[in-house]
């Protein structure tokens, strides 16, 4: 049971390095006061499937409202908060807030490609793990100056909850952190 904890957290530290570090220089944030951030679901596969296939082997134990949530209000009160919570936690040396702020100078986009919901088995559950990418940008461009590749991001591994929505909001809070972290660097 000693070994399983261990590596438990092993892989947690893992996937908390990998919501990584900021590619590119993100300097220009220092003296905002608010940098506006988005989320894009476009084409995001679960565990590699598309969403159809997901929500059909989830049939058994999710009902119609439960669907109707996952893209709408778990995204828009739960999993994108959490994130934005935890990342304005974090940044401690700076005066900057990141939220909906579409005048912002400058935004955060969050590209989300893959989220393995992971799944509850007591001790032997797996955590959610997501994959995407982060960029920075001045608002209204294309083309971002700064990256941070999201790699199988996971949450706290002794959150152990049989609702996949709220393990999928644990792995977005680490996302929220980890970034937070990078930015705190910014000199």
């Amino acid at each position: 049971m000693k070994k399983l904890v261990l590596a438990v957290l092993a892989l947690f530290c893992i996937g908390a390095l990998q919501a990584q570090k900021i590619k590119g220089d993100v300097s220009c944030l220092k003296n905002q006061k608010q940098v506006n951030v988005i989320f894009n679901y476009t084409g995001v596969t679960y565990d590699g499937d598309s969403e159809a296939k997901f929500f059909k082997e989830e049939d058994a134990a999710k009902n119609a409202d439960w669907k109707a949530a996952w893209t709408t209000s778990f995204r828009t009160e739960n999993w994108q908060p959490r994130l934005l919570e935890d990342l304005n936690k974090e940044i401690k040396n700076h005066d900057i807030e990141f939220g909906e702020f579409p005048d912002a100078a400058y935004t955060m986009v969050v590209k989300l490609s893959d989220i393995d919901p992971g799944s509850f088995a007591g001790p032997m559950s797996q955590p959610t793990k997501i994959t995407g990418m982060v960029s920075f940008m001045k608002t209204g461009s294309k083309s971002a100056f700064a990256t941070a590749e999201l790699k199988k991001v996971t949450g706290n591994p002794y959150f152990m909850t049989p609702k996949t929505e709220l393990r999928v909001a644990e792995a977005f809070s680490s996302i929220g952190e980890a970034i937070g972290k990078q930015i705190n660097k910014i000199k």
